[in-house]
């Protein structure tokens, strides 16, 4: 647990009324001996050693244990600390002085009980969050999965064992891209999370990927899955992991000047037998062709091996 989280967890919570009692006591007793031991220097500052104590007992104790830590201190601060000394509002400027530090002190327990409130209806909204997305991540997949089921019933016959593997392939990568979106926020997706994910399906494949930490617009997400999970299936059935000695190189970096923030991804076939342009086109061309959430795709089948680049905007680190 990080100091953050340490300090965010102790707000949020309450501690038991007998440990809030001695927590006040001690916010009290605290900045009283330090102002006795500071007392020649700051003889007419009598409640300075006390703010401190205050709002830490506000935010951390709550409102109730706060003020009566203010209340404590102003009693105490003026028996001890107002001339004539140990006598109780001995004169007018002292009940003067001391309704002043009253009034300084519930504005900060009203502040940082604001605050307060503030962060449990936030953590209660986050709570309320994870859950909704849990309920449809899991009416998601229910849905993908009766899809699937009705594509086997409809590709039943003869011949149909490959459209039903590139359909059945494709609804998967569809669902590993929802839950690459429902791992984290549902506004965006992160590299490299989206291409390991995307490409899991092929196992161990030799499959090298350098660039940046960075997160992509939430339109990116699943067109971007649809592509490489396209480029890996025919890598697969005639590029570079068709042969044993074939390896593919997936990078992506940055490239700045001008507009939104630009992310280049490149996918580059290596060692794998000679490439030849498709005859015709398929439901796999138009994934890898430019569409409104991928800004450009340039596919190009050199005879070495496959390169597709793919620029999309948005990006952020």
């Amino acid at each position: 647990m990080t100091g953050i989280e340490f300090i965010r967890a102790h707000l949020l919570g309450r501690p038991a009324p007998a440990v809030s009692a001695a927590l006040a006591v001690a916010a009290v007793a605290t900045p009283t001996a330090i102002r006795l031991a500071i007392d020649s220097v700051v003889a007419d500052v009598t409640f300075v050693t006390y703010y401190p104590f205050v709002l830490a007992a506000a935010l951390f104790l709550g409102w109730r244990p706060a003020a009566l830590v203010a209340l404590g201190s102003a009693v105490t601060a003026n028996l001890l600390f107002m001339a004539p000394r140990y006598v109780f509002f001995a004169r007018t400027g002292d009940t003067a002085g001391v309704l002043f530090f009253l009034l300084s002190c519930g504005l900060i327990v009203f502040v940082a009980e604001a605050l307060r409130v503030a962060m449990r209806e936030v953590d209660d909204g986050r709570r309320r969050e994870a859950t909704l997305n849990e309920e449809l991540q899991h009416r998601v997949m229910n849905t993908l999965m009766v899809v699937q089921s009705l594509a086997r019933q409809t590709f039943r016959g003869a011949g149909a064992d490959a459209p039903l593997k590139a359909f059945t392939g494709r609804l998967n990568a569809l669902a590993q891209a929802q839950k690459v979106l429902a791992g984290g926020r549902w506004d965006a997706c992160a590299l490299p999370d989206l291409a390991v994910g995307a490409l899991a399906p092929f196992g161990d494949a030799p499959i090298h990927m350098t660039g940046p930490a960075c997160t992509l617009p939430e339109a990116v997400c699943v067109p971007l899955v649809l592509a490489l999970h396209e480029l890996g299936t025919n890598a697969v059935k005639h590029g570079a992991l068709s042969t044993a000695g074939g390896w593919i190189g997936l990078e992506w970096r940055f490239a700045r000047g001008g507009g939104p923030e630009r992310l280049i991804l490149t996918w580059r076939e290596h060692g794998g037998p000679p490439v030849e342009p498709p005859t015709r086109k398929g439901l796999g061309s138009k994934l890898l062709a430019e569409q409104p959430a991928l800004k450009s795709v340039r596919l190009e089948h050199r005879p070495e091996g496959v390169v597709c680049e793919i620029e999309v905007e948005g990006v952020s680190v």
